[in-house]
C-alpha cells in the first residue's frame, strides 16, 4: 500500500477522540456550572435561614414571649434573602419556635427544638427549594440546570436550616441609677386587696401584689433567681414582661413593692452626676453577682454596687421629666401599648427610654444592717425598664398607686440586649431579662 493510501485510510480518526472529549467536557460543565449553581443556591438558602432565625430571636427579645409577631418578623427576613433570584415565602419557609404554646399564628409553629427542647427561647428557620420538608412534602420551586439535561439531570434542589437561641446575658452598660427589689413569696399579708388583684389573698408568689410589703420576720420569703435556684420567687419573663412598676422611696425596714434605692455609679459624686446618669449612658459595665458573692467591696462588673436609700427628688424629676433634656423628652413619641405588650412609636423597643436597672438581693441588704447610709447592694438580677415618666404624668394600671406622684418613677419591665461574660454570675433562664442572641446551628 502506498504512503498516500495509508494516509487516506486514517482520515477522520480524530473525530472519535473529539466525540469522547465532548462527553467529558459536557460532564465537566455539568459539574462546574450546574453544581456551582447548586452551591450558590445552598449558600443563599443558608443566608435566608440564618436571617429568619436571628430575626425571630431578636423579635422575641423585643416583644417578650410573643411568638406571633416574632414569627412574622422571621418570615419577613427569610423572604428578604432570595434563593437563585426567587423570593421566599410561607410556601417554602418554615418558622418554628420552641415551647409548648398551642399556637403562634399562621406564620409559624411551636415544637421542641434543641437545645431548648420544650422551653421557650429557640427559633428555627427551614428553607426549601424543591426538597422535602420534615413531613416529606416537597416544597419550593426547583433550582435550574443548564447542561444537566444532556445527561438526564433536569432539576435540582437545596435545603437549609438555622436555629437561633435567646439566651441569658449577665452584664450590661448604661445602667439607670436606680435599684429595685424583686418579688417575694407573700406568705404573710396584712394588706390583702382582692379588688384589683384577685390572687392577693393567696399565699406565695401567686399572692404577691404591688400593694404588699416584704415582711420576712412574719413569714415572707425571698429566693433570689441565681442560677440553680429553680424555685426562685423573682420576676419571670413569661409572666412579668410588661408589668408596670412604680419606684417608691421608702424608709429602711418598710420594704414595699417597688421600694427603690439610688445607685452611685463610678465617677458620680453629686446630684448633677446622678441626673446625668439618668439622661445619658454611663459606660461602666455592671454584672449579676454569683450567689456565694459577699460583696464586701464595690465591684460593679461582678455585681456589687454602691447604693443608698431614697432617690434625689429634684434631679430625678429633672432627669426623667425635663421636656428639653430629660429621658422622656429624648423620645417623647414612644409609649407602652398594653394590647401589643410592647413599646410603640418613636424608637419602639430601641428607644433610649428602655434602660437596664439592677434588682438587688434584699436579703443581702437587710443582713448588712443598712440604715439608709451608703451601703453595698448585691445584684441578684438586671431587668430592662421602659421609663414611662414621673407618676404625675403617667396613666397607672388599675390598682397601682404612688406614694409621691412628683417623686415616683413609673415604668414597664421588659427584656433588653446585653452580653454574657465568663466569671460573672448567672440567673435562671426564667428570670433572664438581659438577653443575648446566638446562632446555635
Amino acid at each position: 500500500m502506498s504512503m498516500r493510501s495509508r494516509h487516506q485510510n486514517e482520515r477522520g480518526a480524530i473525530i472519535i477522540h473529539v466525540a469522547v472529549a465532548l462527553l467529558a467536557l459536557i460532564a465537566f460543565n455539568v459539574f462546574v456550572l450546574d453544581l456551582g449553581i447548586m452551591f450558590v443556591s445552598r449558600r443563599q438558602a443558608q443566608n435566608a435561614a440564618d436571617a429568619g432565625a436571628l430575626a425571630g430571636a431578636v423579635a422575641l427579645l423585643k416583644d417578650g414571649s410573643s411568638n406571633v409577631e416574632a414569627g412574622k418578623s422571621a418570615l419577613q427576613w427569610a423572604s428578604n434573602n432570595p434563593v437563585w433570584g426567587a423570593t421566599n415565602s410561607a410556601s417554602n419557609v418554615d418558622i418554628t419556635f420552641s415551647g409548648t404554646a398551642a399556637s403562634c399564628g399562621t406564620a409559624c409553629t411551636v415544637a421542641p427544638i434543641p437545645p431548648c427542647g420544650n422551653s421557650p427561647g429557640c427559633v428555627r428557620a427551614d428553607v426549601f427549594r424543591n426538597m422535602p420538608d420534615r413531613s416529606s412534602t416537597v416544597r419550593g420551586a426547583a433550582i435550574p440546570t443548564f447542561f444537566g439535561p444532556l445527561v438526564g439531570v433536569t432539576q435540582q434542589g437545596v435545603r437549609a436550616t438555622a436555629t437561633a437561641q435567646l439566651a441569658a446575658g449577665n452584664r450590661i452598660k448604661c445602667l439607670l441609677p436606680f435599684a429595685a427589689i424583686d418579688r417575694w413569696a407573700d406568705d404573710y399579708d396584712d394588706n390583702k386587696d382582692a379588688t384589683y388583684f384577685s390572687a392577693d389573698p393567696l399565699p406565695g408568689t401567686a399572692g404577691w401584689s404591688p400593694n404588699d410589703q416584704y415582711q420576712p420576720a412574719s413569714g415572707d420569703v425571698y429566693i433570689a433567681p441565681y442560677n440553680g435556684n429553680t424555685n426562685h420567687t423573682g420576676w419571670k419573663v413569661t409572666n412579668d414582661f410588661g408589668r408596670q412598676m412604680v419606684l417608691k422611696d421608702g424608709s429602711v425596714g418598710t420594704y414595699s413593692a417597688g421600694w427603690a434605692l439610688e445607685v452611685d455609679l463610678p465617677n458620680s459624686t453629686g446630684s448633677q452626676d446622678y441626673k446625668w446618669n439618668i439622661q445619658n449612658c454611663n459606660e461602666q459595665p455592671v454584672g449579676i453577682a454569683k450567689e456565694p458573692e459577699l460583696c464586701s467591696t464595690v465591684n460593679e462588673p461582678i455585681g456589687c454596687v454602691s447604693v443608698k436609700t431614697g432617690v434625689s427628688q429634684g434631679p430625678t424629676s429633672q432627669g426623667i421629666g425635663d421636656l428639653a433634656k430629660g429621658l422622656v423628652g429624648q423620645d417623647p413619641a414612644a409609649h407602652w401599648d398594653s394590647t401589643q405588650k410592647t413599646v410603640v412609636g418613636g424608637g419602639g423597643m430601641s428607644s433610649p427610654r428602655v434602660r437596664p436597672m439592677v434588682v438587688i438581693d434584699i436579703n443581702h441588704y437587710i443582713s448588712q444592717g443598712c440604715s439608709g447610709t451608703t451601703c453595698i447592694g448585691k445584684v441578684a438580677n438586671i431587668i430592662g425598664f421602659f421609663v414611662e415618666g414621673m407618676c404625675k404624668d403617667v396613666t397607672l394600671d388599675p390598682g397601682m398607686g404612688c406614694d409621691d406622684p412628683t417623686k415616683d418613677v413609673v415604668g414597664r419591665i421588659v427584656t433588653i440586649p446585653g452580653v454574657y461574660v465568663v466569671g460573672t454570675g448567672n440567673v435562671e433562664e426564667t428570670a433572664a431579662f438581659v438577653k443575648v442572641v446566638r446562632l446555635v446551628r
